[in-house]
């Protein structure tokens, strides 16, 4: 099994790096916990039950007056060619997000909030009063409260405290169900800073017994908030009998999130030295994070597994799959499935997903079906059809089957709001728009309330199809139906903005939300889609502006941000001086096509020269 895992690897990473088994532990020890999914528990714990349907609906937000602003402008130039809407490159590869392999909600940059499922939204019920849509919690004494929540929400930063003293002052008591529902929708909002101000005035005033999970929730929050030395320095302040394995995994996966990979060795160094176990997870995150920034370190991480003989998950063959598929290595693909089915492991929906959509990028069409139509006959037998469904409803569509699609719907005789969420963006990308708006007027008749996730969907209908229009309309209405806005909403306005032509107004949008909400940090997504922009036009001033921005509120550089840099000069037909040892002062690794692109910028400028 190893050596072709390993010749895979090898093959879509490239050129070959130093072995790093000097850098990981080899020590036997404590127990792993599941850092797959990037779950942090104790204080974070209830993120993986509790769903967003549990927030009441109308709580405040203070984004929305830059997005009237925005959404009232007219439009000052006409549509371009729909062609012209792709963000991501020209690569198949580039086109598809990592699509939840990454180690937290928003790892991929995409920053894809996940909602609970309906299963497990309806045990958790049975856990927690019931929360009224005016913001008060019922309590089962019939008496009534402040939803601790609302309130953490609504107090300004610098005041956070002293309305907190005030709530327990007033007769109130901290449980930790509270607590951890408060960090779970914190984090959902990406609101990490005022998260962080909620742990430290727990821990201040003792209000809970801190456990080992607790402390790592803490450590996240500084990482996220502060950066990774931060997170170090915190690590010394905790008991000794808590500094253990769960601490440094939370750190290797902010480094993960970072993309720093000096940080991430330096703590491999650290573990091997506390003589900490080496799991499959931490194999996992440094596969992570050398798949996106140095390819050709996978192979030395796989060696160190089979040494170690830690066996791989079905985790470490999707990175796998994953990473070849990106390098557009279609063949290696199928070696690696090969390898997963031969140590029987099964590949899951999200796998099949995964692999067919590669399959459509690198042109392989008859092979994509070949998948799906696999995928659709394993639909009677599945214990997941419902998520096997969602699956079809987006290949269908990446196929270019409206029939398909509507078939695959009418099959979903009762579906919940995340299957009307497949179907709007099936719609969406076939360009079938009043399809798309008559699912999302039958999901909003739903009884259920819809979160800004559900508005965002159609949203991004309208911008994938540059309907700018449209997409102003529909914004007043999020306004009028007191729909919560954050980074989602804000990256959704940009996109339609950007593909409509409307460059400057969108990074002048994203200018004044960032201003406006200082403790709320923009997507990655939504400085890129102004850099892409800027770049298709030849405007290197802007283009380096936006990227300056994206480092500064604390995204690392990856390829992909000096590929689209890059394209701003060549388009400007500007010899890009010093290129790649910029690119090598951020440990960011050239790709081939940049250094290609780079040779004949540079030949064509000296020709021009003659």
């Amino acid at each position: 099994m190893w050596p072709s895992l390993r010749r895979a690897a090898a093959a879509a990473g490239g050129a070959r790096f130093k072995n790093v088994s000097h850098l990981l532990p080899t020590c036997s020890g404590l127990m792993d916990n599941n850092l797959n999914g990037g779950s942090l528990r104790g204080l974070g714990e209830i993120g993986c039950q509790v769903s967003c349907q549990e927030l009441p609906f109308g709580y405040s937000g203070t984004g929305f007056p830059s997005i009237r602003r925005l959404s009232s402008e007219p439009a000052e130039r006409p549509f371009r060619n729909k062609n012209d809407s792709e963000i991501l490159g020209d690569d198949a590869s580039d086109q598809l997000p990592d699509d939840n392999l990454e180690c937290d909600d928003e790892l991929d940059q995409h920053n894809v909030m996940i909602d609970a499922s309906e299963t497990k939204a309806k045990n958790l019920r049975s856990q927690f009063p019931a929360i009224d849509r005016s913001g008060d919690t019922k309590l089962q004494n019939k008496t009534y409260r402040s939803y601790l929540f609302q309130i953490v929400l609504d107090a300004p930063s610098n005041s956070l405290r002293h309305v907190l003293d005030k709530w327990i002052e007033d007769g109130n008591q901290l449980e930790r169900n509270d607590a951890m529902l408060v960090l779970f929708h914190l984090k959902k909002q990406h609101m990490y800073r005022k998260a962080l101000q909620f742990v430290e005035w727990m821990e201040r005033g003792k209000l809970l017994n801190f456990e080992k999970r607790d402390y790592a929730c803490h450590l996240d929050l500084i990482a996220r908030s502060h950066g990774i030395e931060t997170a170090q320095k915190y690590i010394k302040r905790v008991p000794l009998p808590f500094r253990n394995e769960v601490l440094y995994e939370t750190l290797i996966v902010n480094c993960v999130l970072a993309g720093d990979i000096q940080k991430a060795e330096e703590v491999f160094k650290e573990i091997k030295d506390l003589c900490l176990r080496l799991t499959v997870t931490l194999c996992n995150q440094m596969i992570l994070l050398y798949k996106r920034i140095a390819p050709g370190k996978v192979a030395s991480v796989l060696m160190l597994m089979e040494k170690e003989n830690v066996k791989p998950s079905a985790f470490t063959y999707r990175l796998l799959i994953d990473l070849k598929g990106r390098s557009n290595d279609l063949a290696g693909i199928e070696v690696v499935l090969n390898e997963m089915k031969a140590y029987g492991i099964e590949p899951s929906t999200s796998t099949q997903t995964m692999v067919a959509r590669f399959y459509i990028h690198g042109g392989l069409t008859e092979k994509a079906e070949a998948v799906v139509k696999e995928m659709e006959a394993q639909l009677s037998n599945s214990k997941d059809g419902r998520h096997v469904i969602k699956s079809l409803l987006h290949l269908y569509a990446a196929l270019n089957k409206p029939n398909d699609v509507a078939r695959i719907w009418e099959m979903c005789t009762e579906p919940m709001l995340e299957d009307f969420l497949s179907a709007i963006k099936a719609w969406g990308e076939l360009g079938l728009i009043e399809k798309a708006e008559e699912t999302f007027e039958a999901m909003a008749n739903a009884p259920e309330k819809l979160s800004s996730k559900y508005y965002n969907a159609m949203l991004n209908v309208y911008a994938q199809n540059k309907l700018l229009s449209k997409g102003k309309q529909f914004v007043e209405r999020m306004c009028r139906d007191g729909c919560p806005n954050g980074p989602l909403t804000w990256d959704a306005l940009i996109n339609l903005y950007v593909n409509s032509g409307e460059v400057e107004k969108a990074d002048s949008f994203l200018l004044n939300v960032a201003e406006e909400n200082p403790d709320r940090k923009p997507l990655f997504t939504s400085y890129f889609f102004l850099m892409k922009g800027y770049a298709k036009r030849g405007d290197i001033h802007n283009t380096e502006k936006i990227f300056d921005r994206l480092k500064n509120v604390g995204y690392a550089p990856r390829p992909l941000h000096y590929a689209v840099l890059l394209e701003a000069y060549v388009n400007a037909k500007v010899p890009a001086h010093g290129f790649l040892e910029r690119m090598r002062g951020d440990n960011v690794r050239p790709t081939k096509k940049i250094v290609t692109s780079l040779d004949t910028l540079q030949k064509g400028w000296i020709a021009g020269l003659d």
